[in-house]
This record gives C-alpha cells, structure tokens and sequence, in this order.
C-alpha cells in the first residue's frame, strides 16, 4: 500500500508542476527572455559591426516561434502576443532577419509573422508599424529584393501575403492600413499609375509579381490578387486606383510573355498510353517533326502550355470576382489591344503550312483557349475580334457613369500609346473564318485535323459565335416539320449504306450504343438548355445576353446552312476522300460533322436531310408498301411502332427493305448523303477487286474488338478468358437464331425492342453530363463480336453494281498466307489506289444538289460535281481501318437523326 500510495501521489503531483511550468505567466517569463536575448544580438550586430554566429541566432527565432504556436493552442489570455504588439518585436525580427543571408533564418521569420497574422486576440493587420515591418521585409527577400531565394521560401513568402489578402477580403477596415493613397496627386490627376507609386499599395505589387509562377507559388499569389481586386468592390479610393494603376497592363503583357514562350511550330502526336487503339493497330506512318518543331507529347511543351492556360483562367477568375465594372472593363481593354491585337492575331496571320508546323500550333492555341475561357465577356471579346463581328455601337450600350467613361478614356489612351510604336493589322480581311477554310483545303494532313479539333470545339461550347461567320446560315422557321415517312426514309438508306459496307450480327448493338452517346452528345449542346427542359447555367444565362446574341438573334432562332457555305463545302471535300484521308484526320472529322449535326437550332433540310417539300406522297406510300406495311397505315399517320410491328413479322422475308428504285430515283439526294454513297460504290468496288476483302475486314475488325477487351480486363481486373467465353457464348446464340434471316439491318434495327423511339422521359435531362467524357468514334469501333470469317450465303448472294472505279482499281490476287495476328501480312501490305478529288478548287459544290446524274448505288441522285480526279496509292491495312471507321460514322448519323427526332421533335406522326 505504501508503494501504491507513492505512484499515485507523484502521478498526482506531475500535472500540476506541468500546468505552472506551461502557464501564461510562466511562458511570458521564458519569452521576455527571449526577447532579451534578441536585443543583444540586434545591439552587438549594430554597434560592433560584428555579426552574430548563425546558429545561436537561428536557435532564438525557433524558440520564439515555438513559445508563440505553443500560446496559439492555448485559451487566453496570450501575454506572449500582447508583448510582441507592445514591444514591437517583429520590427527587431525582421531587421535581424535581413542581416542574416541565411534562408532558414527567413523562414523562421515569415513563419513567425505568419502566426501573428492569424492571432486573433491582438489585431496585427491594425498595427500600421507592424504593417511597415512586414513590407519592409518582404520588400528585402522577394524577387524584386536583393537576395535569391529557393522556392520553398517563396512559398512563404506567398503565404504571408495570402493571409494578408484574405483577412483584407473579410475585414474591409483593415484596408487603410495597407493601402495608402496618395490623395494629392489623386486631386491633382496625374494620370495613371506605375511602379513608382508602389507605396500606395506595396502588397498589390509584391503579390503581382507572384502571379505568373507555376505550382503552389503562382496558385497562392493568383488567389491573393483575387481578393484583393474583390476588396476594390468596398473602396471606391481603392476601385480608381486600380483602374489608373499598371494592374491590366502587368497582366496583359504577362500573359502575352507566356504565350510567346510556347514553340511557334508543333506536331500532333500521341504517347504509347495515350493512342487510340485504332491508331495504334494501324499502319499510320508517324509525322515527321522538323528539327525547329515540338511534339505536342513533350514534356516541355506540356508545362509551357499548362502554365499559359493556367494564367488564362487566371484572367477570368479576375473577372468573376471582380465586383467593379470600371476595373473589369480595363482589364478587357488591356486584354484585347495588348494581347489579341498584338499577339494572337499576328501570330494567326504570319501561320503557314509551308514552314512545317506554325498553322498547326496556332490552330492548337486557339483551340486550347477556346476550351479554357468560359467567361462570356472574356470569350465574347475574343471571338468577335478574330471574327470581325461588329460591336454593338457605344450609342446603344448600357449608359454609364461619367467617372466610369473618363477612367475608360484614360485607360485606352494609355494602351494606345502602348500599341502605337508598331501598327499591327486588323481582323477586316483575314478573319479566322479565312484561316480554317484555308487550312481546310490544306494538303498537310496535320493541318487539316488541328483545323478539325478547332472547329468542333467552337461548334459544340460556342456555337452562337458560329452562326453566320464560320457557317453561312439563312432562316429556317418557316419550313413544314419532316413527316415519319421521310423521317423513315432517311434512316434506312443510312442503314442500308451501313449494312453494304460490311454486314455482321452486332450492328444493332452498335447502333444501341451509338444512340446513348448521340443522346449525350446532343443534351450537352451549348444551345439544348434552352430548347430542352434543362437547368440553365449562369454561363448559359450571360451568353443569352451576350453582345452577339443581340446582335445577331438568328443564333437563337430556327435556321439551316447554306448550301454554299464554305465550311460544308470543305467538310464534304473531306468526307469524299475519306478512304485516302489519314486515319487521325478522318476521326476528326466525323466528330466535326457529327457536332455539326447536333445543334438543335440547326434544320438538317438540303444539306444532310431531303427537303420536306421534295417528299412527295406517292413515293412514300410506295417505300412503306413495299415494306409490308397494312394499305390502312399508307398515309402520314403512320408511326414507327406500326412500322416496327410489321417488319417485325415479315423479319424470316429476304427481301430487301431499303427504299425501291422507283422512289429513290425521284429524290434529289443532299451533298452528305451524295458524297457517302460514293464512298459506299468505292467499298462495293475493292470488295469486287480484292479478294478476301470481306475477310480482311472482319479481321481488323476483330483486332479491334480483342484489343478493347484487353483494356477493359486490365482496368477492371476481370478474368479475360471468361469473358470471351462468354461473348463467344452469345455470339453462337446470335448466329444460331439468324441463320435463316437474312432480312436487312432496318428490319432488325428498328425492332420491337429497339431503343431508336426515344422518348423524352426516358432522357436523362436532369444529369451533369460531361461533354468531355462522351465516348467518340475512337472508343465505339470496339463493340463488336466478329467472326474472323464472314456468312458464306451473304458473300454469295451479293450482287456487285458496276462501277467506274472497276477499270481504274487494281486487282490484288495475295499471294502465299502468312497468318498473324493482324491478318495475312503481305496481302496487308498490298498498295491499292484510291480514288481522290482535287479539294483545291470547290466552286462547283455550290450547286451541289441540283444535278439530275444518276449514281450507280440504288438510283440514287447525285451532284455532277466534275472535279477534276487523282489517285493515291496506300497500303491494303490503312483502306481497311478507314472503311470501319466510315461505317461507324453511318451509324453514327443514323442515332444523332433519331435522337433529334425524338428530343426536339423534329418528326410530325399526323
């Protein structure tokens, strides 16, 4: 018990020596010596001349850092703090601090200073003597200072400021003790502001000087600004000094400093984890880069680009944040005469194919941009300069206040002055319209598909900017809406193109998939919020507003594109040679057409769709006679289900259902449908040339399907071989029940249980959908289950339509089979020619639909487009991807024309 009693007496007495030892009384005993020990050192450094060692120096700064962090985690009352705040102790640090060149000394004091700034009992930031101290400091050790610091110190040093800033943010009185304006030349209007006033507003500039680092540095300076620009919203003193200072000016040439520094020519190119599976299965040769380019797959270009881009977002967080139109519309000034006008678009005009690489990495900037900014003024600002779209005139704008114009005179007078040494040339006769048509018909393949990324991207976030600049439109609100039976008509001839490039027993899966993707890629449309029952964003609310949508109210409204649009003109010129076209670029392309298609707001009439008053009645009772249907649904009542249920019976009938000769020879067929026909007849022809052509197209095919199962086992951890034996599984069940049908692909595809009648109930409207996250082409020509060999009946019972090509095309006869994995290597190898048209010179396709020339496919109409034709020559492999590629496109117009039909309805059943 004795033993007992003395453990549980010292355990007794431990905590209460503790408690006086850590007490507030004792800590600010062991800090006054401290502080005593400090003016020793500051008094000998002073008086002797001679500097202190630096260990006993560095000892003292922890201890008081340590005494203070210590205080902080205790309740009140803080003795330490007050006696700092009487004493002026963090003037004695920080001149202590800046005699030593030592960096854990100066990080020892920013870390010290940064406690007292987040103490809360004694309010620091009112101190204007502390306030001295700490810019004074900063003011020493920043890049503007003597000393070279790691970045580890900068990092402090940002920090310091940030908690600086966002205390200023969150206490506006706290701001005259930081900001000091000089009010006698503010009375005497000296003009605007340089660095030399920079102590009026020493934080603004040490924080300014931050913002164009990367990393942590630049994150924590870009947001500090921020705050400090939101702080000008509660000071009018504080508004007109930013207005008149350098801010916009720093900025604008900050970020035109950073996009100088990105390589002036690029080459597209892709990383072994980064390929599409389609490319890498393929025989593309790789782009050569000249020895002055840089590969897009850099890691140099990649941190050149990320570091501009982040400062562009940089620019418009400025402006959502900034409550001050006066500042906002100097920073847009500045932003527009410093860089678009002095940067971009002289870099857009000096561009050329013919130095190898400068049009393409210009065409990559701007579409980085564009994808970047989603700012509505800041977006706005840039398209209409590179467009030329004309501004709304000053008589018709919001007036504004007197101060407000006087301080906007000032600030474009400043950058007038700025931009006056060297005149640069104005978007009047080369806008951007010109460079994309340009780079269109360009014959660098590289060029071609960078104009393609950039036109999709405007087309799909920005279309409103689109109307009537890239594409020529005209109104369409007075066109009757398709009837079914047209709507009908249109569907199965895609469908029927589809199934004559390659028939297999998952294209009515591909097709389910197609429609998904269609429906997300048509519901994440810039335009569908405001046609569907959508939430509209903010952003979408101010594009409404937008200076262009008042100024050219035809982007809200019905229209359709011209048929002498240039940009369709080019696109088709794209898609008739889509057999010789790079593999890269014909991806690009589908996705710039299919997002040409998806806008709401677009009529697809004339170009891609038959004119509704070009359907006439006896053709459509005659297409949907030949298709079974009852004499009692032969009228415009008839729906798809009625249709569905009566192909559906007659499914067993191996007749064909695309539309007979007799109805498709009276229709004058669009420049889309015109220019997939002929690359139909060319697939029709190499099928007739070539043998085992269906052979080799199945194989790649399945080359595809094995490859996409190998990514999905890998990222889901599944057991490959049990999932092909599954879907081997499946796959002999499909044939099992086919093989006695040998109805057409719109017999099965609009099936009982097809998901092609979409309603708008089962849309999901109501999600966040990602249009980024949209499955491309890239990603949809793996969802096939292909035998290597295709249906012996079907290869002997297709009939071959004679064809021009057949005199001009080769015959390969393949020689001895090497068996790969890829197919028959030498018969892969094999040159084919195909046939091209010459894109240089499109002013024929103005005409395009008003031909009577009878194609050979189906008796369908197309253009006499007498262009003049050449052949190029590639391997076997590269047609072979091409084709797929191109079947997939057909399916996918099919899903985009139903889904459409269906959400904006476009289709009328009475």
């Amino acid at each position: 018990m004795d033993l007992l009693s003395k453990l549980v007496g010292s355990s007794g007495a431990s905590p209460a020596k503790q408690v006086g030892f850590n007490s507030p009384q004792q800590r600010s005993i062991r800090f006054k010596k401290l502080h005593d020990q400090l003016q020793q050192i500051w008094r000998r450094n002073t008086s002797t001349k001679q500097d202190v060692p630096i260990e006993p120096v560095l000892a003292c700064f922890e201890d008081v850092k340590k005494t203070l962090q210590d205080e902080v985690q205790t309740p009140g009352p803080h003795l330490c703090a007050r006696h700092v705040s009487t004493f002026q102790i963090y003037s004695t640090l920080s001149q202590v601090a800046s005699t030593y060149h030592n960096e854990p000394i100066i990080q020892v004091t920013l870390d010290i200073l940064k406690i007292l700034i987040d103490c809360e009992e004694v309010e620091f930031l009112k101190e204007k003597t502390f306030a001295d101290a700490l810019l004074g400091f900063v003011g020493t050790v920043s890049t503007t200072g003597p000393l070279m610091v790691s970045v580890d110190t900068e990092g402090k040093i940002v920090e310091v400021l940030f908690a600086i800033a966002s205390k200023l943010r969150l206490q506006p009185n706290l701001l005259p003790t930081w900001f000091r304006p000089n009010t006698t030349a503010g009375e005497r209007d000296l003009g605007p502001h340089t660095r030399k006033d920079k102590d009026v507003f020493p934080l603004f500039y040490f924080t300014l000087d931050y913002v164009h680092h990367d990393g942590r540095v630049g994150d924590f300076a870009r947001t500090g600004l921020l705050y400090i620009i939101e702080s000008a919203s509660h000071s009018e003193a504080l508004e007109s000094w930013i207005v008149e200072s350098d801010l916009a000016t720093l900025m604008a040439s900050g970020l035109g400093a950073l996009y100088s520094q990105l390589s002036r020519k690029l080459v597209l190119s892709f990383t072994k984890d980064t390929i599409p599976a389609i490319l890498s299965f393929s025989d593309t040769p790789r782009p050569k880069t000249p020895s002055d380019a840089e590969k897009t797959t850099s890691s140099d270009f990649q941190a050149h680009l990320s570091t501009f881009l982040s400062y562009l977002v940089f620019w418009q967080d400025v402006l959502e944040h900034c409550g001050s139109e006066d500042v906002k519309r100097s920073l847009l000034d500045h932003f527009k005469f410093l860089f678009l006008q002095q940067l971009l678009y002289p870099s857009l005009m000096e561009s050329s194919d013919a130095d190898g690489g400068s049009s393409v990495a210009v065409l990559t900037y701007l579409r980085c941009i564009v994808e970047s900014i989603d700012n509505p003024e800041l977006i706005h600002l840039t398209l209409q300069y590179l467009l030329a779209i004309p501004d709304i005139p000053e008589d018709e704008r919001k007036p504004a206040r007197p101060a407000t114009l006087a301080r906007r005179r000032k600030s474009q007078t400043l950058v007038t002055n700025l931009t006056h040494v060297q005149e640069k040339p104005m978007p009047d006769l080369f806008t951007l319209v010109d460079l994309v048509i340009t780079s269109l018909r360009s014959r660098n393949q590289q060029t071609v598909t960078a104009t393609l990324r950039l036109v999709s991207v405007i087309l799909r976030s920005q279309h409103q900017f689109a109307v009537s600049t890239i594409i020529k439109t005209q109104y369409s609100g007075n066109l009757p809406v398709r009837t079914i039976g047209a709507h009908y008509r249109d569907t199965a001839l895609l469908f029927s193109m589809a199934e004559d490039i390659m028939f297999h027993d998952d294209l009515r899966e591909a097709y389910d998939t197609h429609l998904e993707d269609a429906r997300t890629l048509l519901e994440n449309h810039c335009c569908s919020p405001l046609l569907l029952a959508l939430p509209v964003s903010k952003t979408a609310l101010r594009n409404e507003n937008s200076t262009h949508f008042v100024k050219n109210g035809d982007a809200l409204n019905s229209h359709s594109i011209r048929p002498d649009d240039p940009l369709l003109r080019a696109l088709i010129s794209l898609l008739e040679n889509f057999l010789a076209n790079d593999i890269a670029t014909n991806l690009d392309l589908t996705q710039a057409l299919a997002t040409l298609v998806s806008c709401g707001n677009t009529r697809l009439e004339s170009w891609l769709l038959q004119e509704p008053a070009d359907y006439d009645a006896s053709s459509k009772q005659s297409a949907v006679s030949d298709d079974g249907l009852d004499e009692s649904d032969q009228d415009d009542t008839i729906t798809l289900n009625n249709h569905i249920g009566d192909t559906k019976q007659n499914a067993e009938s191996p007749k064909r259902t695309s539309p007979p000769e007799s109805y498709v020879a009276n229709h004058v067929a669009s420049p889309v449908f015109a220019a997939l026909d002929s690359l139909v007849q060319q697939v029709e022809t190499f099928r007739h040339d070539i043998q085992e052509f269906d052979t080799y197209l199945a194989e790649r095919r399945h080359v595809f399907k094995v490859g996409d199962d190998i990514d999905k086992d890998v990222a889901s951890g599944s057991s490959g071989p049990s999932r092909r034996s599954e879907d081997s599984t499946r796959s002999t069940q499909s044939k099992a029940g086919n093989a006695a049908q040998i109805g057409s692909i719109s017999e099965r595809l609009l099936s009982e249980n097809s998901s092609a009648n979409i309603s708008r109930s089962s849309s999901p409207r109501g999600r966040q959908l990602d249009v980024h996250s949209t499955p491309n082409l890239v990603g949809r020509l793996t969802h096939f289950k292909i035998s290597p060999s295709p249906s012996p009946s079907r290869m002997e019972s297709r009939a071959f339509s004679p064809s021009p090509l057949r005199k001009d095309s080769i015959t390969s006869t393949p020689q001895k089979r090497v068996i790969t994995p890829m197919g028959p290597a030498d018969a892969l190898r094999q040159q084919v020619k195909i046939r091209t048209k010459d894109r240089t010179d499109r002013n024929h396709m103005g005409d395009v639909g008003s031909s009577e020339t009878s194609s050979t496919r189906s008796g369908s109409v197309v253009p006499d487009t007498q262009t003049a034709e050449e052949f190029k020559e590639t391997t076997l492999s590269h047609l072979l991807t091409n084709i797929i590629i191109l079947q997939e496109f057909i399916l996918e117009l099919a899903a985009i024309i139903q889904v459409r039909a269906s959400l904006f309805g476009e289709v009328e059943f009475g």
